[in-house]
C-alpha cells in the first residue's frame, strides 16, 4: 500500500442506535458535513467493521488553505497557479470549461432569477465571505437573502457539526453565485432543535418544504443526503410529496450523489447499520430530483476544456463519486430507453468534484477567528453550480421556468447531434469504493464503470451550458415528471 497523504472522513449520524452516512464537501482532502454523534474515521488508518467506526473531532488541516484578509488576492492560494493536480479552478476557469461564459457574454447572467439553497444551522460570516470571494475573483455582489423561517440555531464555533455546515453554506452560496452572478440567492436555513439523525433530517425537510410551499426560486440545490437504506420509508414519502409539488410549480431540484462511490451504509429492518455495500443516497435517488455525480476535470489555465474522468480517489482515501441503483424507486420513464436496470439509477449529470481539481471557497466560520481561502471538492460542488446553470437556462428561455429537466437530459442523450454539443461524455473510470475493515483488510465495494452515453458515476455527462441552453426548450415535454 502506498503511504497515505490524504484523509477521508466518513460522517455518521447516530441516535438510538441508528446511524446514517451523510454526504459532505471535501475541503482540500477532508470530508466535512458534520452532524450529531459524528463518527469520523480515516478510510485506511481507523478500524472499521464493514462501515465507519470510531469517534474523533473534525479538524481541518492547516495545509489545505491559506489565511487571508482584506489585502489578499487570489494568488494567495497556490493551487490556483498550479498547472497540474493538485490544482483548483477560479470561477472564470469553471465558466470556460463548462460553457457558461458564452451565456454571460450574451447578457444571460441570471438576472431576475432566484436560486434557493437548503442548508442547516448557519454560517454567521457568509455575507462577508461572499463579498471577499467576489472581490478576489472580480465578481459583483448578488442579492443574498438569508431565510430562517423556523428560527436560527445559535452558532457554536466549538461544534464540529455546525462549522462543517458553515463550510457547506459558504461553498453553496459562492459557487451558485459564480455560475449565475446576477441571480438572487435565497439561503433557507434549517433550525436543528436536536442533533440526532431524526432532528437534523426533520429540520432539513421542514426547510425544503417551506421553500416549495412559498415557491421560492426556480431552482433548488441540496448538497446533503443520507443512505436510502437507512433513512426510512416514511421520510422518503414525505419528501417525495414535496418534490411532487416542486415539479408542479416548475421548480428544478438538484441533489449531490455522494462521496463514497458505489457504497452506502446498509441498515437492517430495525434501522441498525450492518454493512457498507452497494447503495445510493436520498434525495439524489428521488426520480423528481436531478442527481449530480462527480468528475476529475482537466482544463487549461485559460479555462479551455480538455477532458474528464470519473472522480475516484478512494484508494488514496479521498473518496469517490456516488452512483448506483435505487432499492426504493422503480425505473422512471425518462430512464427506460437508457438505463439497463429495474429501478431508478443515479447519477443523472455530473460536474467537477475531485479535491485534486477543486474550487476555492472563502470561509470565516469553518475555523472561527480566521478567514480562510480553501480548496474544496466533493459532489457538493456540483449541485450549486448546476443550480446556477439552470438560472441561466431559465433566463435564456425568456424568463420561463424550465422546471423538471431529467426527461430532457435523457432525450438529449439519445439524440447524437444534440448530445455531442450539449454534454461532455465521460468514458474513463469507475466508482468502485475501497476501504479498510476492522481486521485491517482492504475491502472493495464493486462499483460501476463508465460507458458511452449514460453511466452511474457520471450520468449523461457534464454540461456545455451554452449549447445545453439552446437545446433544452426543444427537448422538454409538457408532462415530464407527471405520475412520478
Amino acid at each position: 500500500m502506498k503511504k497515505q497523504k490524504q484523509r477521508f472522513l466518513y460522517f455518521l449520524l447516530c441516535s438510538g442506535g441508528v446511524c446514517v452516512m451523510l454526504l459532505g464537501i471535501l475541503f482540500g482532502t477532508t470530508l466535512l458535513h458534520g452532524h450529531a454523534g459524528v463518527h469520523a474515521t480515516s478510510a485506511r488508518t481507523q478500524r472499521m467493521q464493514g462501515m465507519p467506526t470510531g469517534v474523533m473531532a473534525m479538524r481541518p488541516m492547516p495545509r489545505m488553505g491559506v489565511k487571508i484578509g482584506r489585502g489578499s488576492n487570489q494568488n494567495a492560494l497556490a493551487c490556483l497557479n498550479s498547472p497540474t493536480p493538485p490544482l483548483c479552478y477560479s470561477p472564470q476557469q469553471i465558466r470556460g470549461a463548462y460553457g457558461i461564459q458564452p451565456l454571460l457574454d450574451n447578457g444571460i447572467t441570471g438576472q431576475g432569477r432566484v436560486i434557493t439553497i437548503i442548508d442547516a444551522f448557519q454560517a454567521p460570516t457568509v455575507r462577508g465571505d461572499l463579498r471577499l470571494f467576489d472581490r478576489l475573483f472580480g465578481l459583483n455582489d448578488p442579492q443574498l437573502n438569508i431565510i430562517a423561517p423556523f428560527g436560527l440555531t445559535p452558532f457554536n464555533p466549538n461544534d464540529a457539526n455546525q462549522t462543517g455546515f458553515a463550510g457547506e453554506i459558504a461553498l453553496d452560496v459562492e459557487w451558485a453565485h459564480a455560475a449565475a452572478p446576477d441571480a438572487t440567492i435565497d439561503l433557507v436555513l434549517a433550525n436543528v432543535q436536536n442533533e440526532s439523525i431524526q432532528g437534523q433530517l426533520t429540520a432539513l425537510l421542514q426547510a425544503t418544504n417551506f421553500a416549495v410551499q412559498r415557491n421560492l426560486g426556480s431552482v433548488i440545490s441540496q448538497s446533503f443526503g443520507a443512505s436510502e437504506s437507512c433513512i426510512g420509508s416514511a421520510f422518503i414519502q414525505r419528501a417525495h410529496q414535496i418534490f411532487q409539488r416542486a415539479r408542479a410549480q416548475h421548480q428544478t431540484v438538484f441533489a449531490s450523489a455522494g462521496d463514497t462511490g458505489a457504497a452506502a451504509v446498509q441498515c437492517d429492518a430495525n434501522g441498525q447499520p450492518v454493512a457498507l455495500a452497494q447503495g445510493v443516497n436520498y434525495p439524489a435517488s428521488d426520480p423528481l430530483v436531478t442527481s449530480v455525480g462527480g468528475t476529475k476535470l482537466l482544463a487549461s489555465r485559460a479555462g479551455v476544456y480538455m477532458n474528464e474522468t470519473v472522480w475516484n480517489e478512494s484508494e488514496r482515501a479521498a473518496g469517490a463519486t456516488g452512483g448506483g441503483v435505487s432499492k426504493t424507486f422503480a425505473l422512471p420513464a425518462f430512464q427506460q430507453n437508457t438505463v439497463n436496470s429495474q429501478t431508478r439509477a443515479v447519477s443523472d449529470i455530473s460536474l467537477d468534484a475531485d479535491p485534486l481539481t477543486s474550487v476555492p471557497v472563502v470561509t470565516s466560520s469553518l475555523m472561527p477567528g480566521k478567514t480562510m481561502l480553501i480548496p474544496a471538492g466533493g459532489t457538493s460542488v456540483g449541485s450549486p453550480v448546476a443550480a446556477g446553470m439552470v438560472a441561466l437556462f431559465d433566463q435564456a428561455a425568456g424568463g420561463k421556468r424550465l422546471g423538471f429537466l431529467n426527461g430532457a437530459f435523457y432525450r438529449i442523450s439519445q439524440n447524437a447531434t444534440a448530445y455531442a454539443q450539449a454534454f461532455h461524455d465521460v468514458t474513463v473510470g469507475n466508482n468502485t469504493f475501497v476501504f479498510q475493515d476492522g481486521n485491517n483488510n482492504v475491502v472493495t465495494v464493486q462499483g460501476f464503470a463508465t460507458d458511452t452515453g449514460w453511466d452511474p458515476p457520471t450520468g449523461v455527462g457534464t454540461p456545455n451550458a451554452a449549447n445545453l441552453a439552446r437545446f433544452l426548450p426543444q427537448f422538454i415535454a409538457a408532462n415530464d415528471g407527471a405520475g412520478l
